[in-house]
């Protein structure tokens, strides 16, 4: 390229040439989300914000259900800063907590719908909540959420109530309960007659949802208002898209992820988008959800495979436009067999592209849409952001075309690891007067912007149901077990979850493998498990399980790295498999 000068990004920032100065230098407003949200939708309020299952609320009722809401956490006693915990699948009634929390400047965080109650009690002892809020749950279960823990109020959202579009006017609460109908709470909202504050910054803490590394829980990363509206804006001027009032998302990722929450829910509401949300999504009803007409699909290969096995032939799927897959890579094999598939369900022109992002960069690093599509790549690095390549172990800068460590910088970067100063810190580094954050994603960056990765710091799958499990946590908690020595685990193809996770177990001198060894470890990983010296404890999910466990006598190794050789597992996984397709033909 004529105007490469030096070969380095952070010097030569070929890939911004063309930009506008606007899109280089971005202004990103000092206010609250709600706000936010409000004054943007006000042109459009009666356009519908978000469905779910048999409900469809508009983008009045969705800021009004949010206001009445942040009155009855006041009246509840909940203060800016506090941390409000919701553990329920992708419903509307989650996306106006975090409304509602916004508006009196409180922070919200989403857990897995499937997370244990010892799990929930960690984190509502983590963050000292003062307020929980789940569904579908009895008195004794919330009980026993309240024991040990700080919360003073739980809020449990009724399965009968799921549809109901707005607050029960009818209801009246008198007197002093811990236990409380969602529907009950404009009555408790009526009770609070004192103002408050509603004006809050972009500093203001907003969210906390999460990642994992390679080893340990995974680890909570805290979000501010400025993240947020940044990461929003960063995305707007990368895709050049001006209006997408009238268009529909399908967000199919769980909350507790920033790809499912922020990426595809938050963006979809301040871009003017319908929000179809999916709490159940499985391949019983993948084609229901799709019946929906959805424009654009935020997905990942794993959902990909979910639509192409379980839609049938006859289905209409020319409304969708679009498909990114974020949540993982999509080979250019793939790429062009869903072009085939969609072409032959009436839609030949849709977009297929991939994304990459990291809950510490608000889920968006690299963009897709609006651009050339390479699916070689995860698109260009955001307008308004940087990106460097640094080598990891020497840490220097590396020039455009070689591979390294991914690392952006951004005001869209995370605030920090909740209660984790150490940690943010080694996550973090300055180079030339900018904070970076080290994505753990590995690749090359070329002249435009684009970004082509080759790997990554953690291994994981995605499930069907857009559930992703970690490899190596999942190995390295199997490995605490007593009679463990060392573990592998990869992913397996499975006919229903499209993966499951395969253990291969390497136990301790003198212990002999065998079915009750099997049983045993099973037993262990259905509680807490003590994964290190530091009093640090780990449980899985029952999705996080693997379905088949092996024991071998030593794992094999690549000996030049000295490391696992964890593609020979793989096809092993994959071999076992097949033949067990064979064996149900027979």
């Amino acid at each position: 390229m004529e105007n490469l000068k030096t070969g380095y990004p952070s010097i030569d920032k070929t890939h911004i040439q063309d930009a506008t100065f606007f899109e280089k230098h971005p202004i990103i407003p000092g206010i609250n989300i709600y706000n936010a949200l409000k004054l943007i939708s006000s042109a459009y309020k009666s356009d519908d914000a978000v469905n779910c299952l048999e409900t469809t609320i508009n983008f009045e009722e969705l800021i009004n259900n949010a206001a009445i809401l942040s009155k009855s956490f006041k009246e509840l006693g909940v203060k800016s800063n506090d941390i409000i915990v919701v553990c329920m699948p992708n419903f509307i009634q989650a996306i106006t907590v975090y409304l509602a929390a916004n508006r009196i400047g409180a922070v919200t965080t989403f857990l897995n719908a499937s997370s244990s109650i010892d799990e929930i009690k960690h984190y509502l002892n983590l963050f000292e909540s003062p307020l929980f809020i789940n569904y579908d749950k009895s008195m004794e279960y919330n009980q026993n959420i309240k024991k040990g823990t700080r919360v003073q109020q739980i809020i449990t959202l009724d399965k009968k109530d799921l549809n109901v579009k707005k607050f029960d006017s009818s209801s009246s609460v008198s007197g002093y309960n811990d236990f409380i109908s969602f529907k009950d709470m404009k009555a408790v909202a009526d009770y609070y007659k004192k103002p408050f504050r509603t004006i809050y910054g972009g500093s203001q803490n907003s969210l906390i949802l999460f990642t994992s590394g390679s080893t340990g829980n995974p680890k909570s990363v805290l979000l501010t208002n400025q993240n947020i509206l940044a990461s929003g804006i960063y995305m707007k001027n990368s895709t050049h898209l001006s209006d997408a009032r009238g268009e529909k998302s399908l967000v199919c990722v769980p909350f507790s992820y920033p790809y499912g929450f922020v990426t595809s829910t938050l963006m979809s509401l301040l871009c003017g988008r319908q929000a179809i949300l999916t709490p159940n999504l499985s391949y019983k009803n993948i084609s229901y959800y799709l019946e929906k007409k959805p424009n654009i699909v935020f997905g990942s290969p794993a959902l990909l495979e979910l639509i192409k096995r379980n839609v049938p032939s006859e289905q209409d799927l020319s409304s969708i436009n679009t498909f990114i897959s974020g949540g993982d890579f999509l080979t250019i094999s793939q790429y062009d067999k869903t072009r085939k598939f969609f072409k032959d369900h009436n839609n030949s022109s849709v977009v297929i592209c991939n994304g990459s992002g990291n809950a510490e960069t608000t889920g968006a690093s690299t963009n897709a849409v609006g651009l050339e599509v390479r699916p070689e790549t995860v698109g260009k690095v955001l307008l308004g952001t940087s990106a460097i390549i640094i080598d990891e172990e020497t840490g220097k800068e590396l020039k455009y075309g070689e591979e390294g460590l991914l690392c952006i910088s951004g005001k869209h970067v995370f605030k920090e690891y909740y209660k984790s100063p150490d940690i943010t810190n080694q996550s973090k580094f300055i180079y030339k007067g900018k904070t970076y954050f080290k994505t753990g994603t590995r690749g090359i960056l070329d002249e435009q912007g684009y970004f082509t990765l080759t790997g990554r710091n953690t291994r994981f799958y995605i499930m069907s149901t857009l559930n992703k499990v970690y490899c190596d946590r999942v190995q390295n908690i199997i490995s605490s077990i007593d009679i463990v020595d060392s573990c592998a685990v990869v992913k397996k193809p499975d006919k229903d979850n499209l993966f499951v996770g395969k253990a291969f177990i390497v136990l301790k001198d003198g212990i002999e493998p065998s079915q009750e060894c099997i049983e045993y470890i099973k037993e262990k990983l259905k509680g807490q498990l003590l994964i290190n010296d530091k009093d640090e404890y780990a449980q899985l999910k029952p999705y996080e399980i693997p379905s088949s466990f092996e024991f071998v006598s030593k794992l094999p190794r690549i000996k030049e790295a000295d490391k696992i050789d964890y593609t020979y597992l793989e096809n092993l996984a994959a071999e076992e498999y097949q033949q067990e397709k064979v064996k149900v033909l027979r």
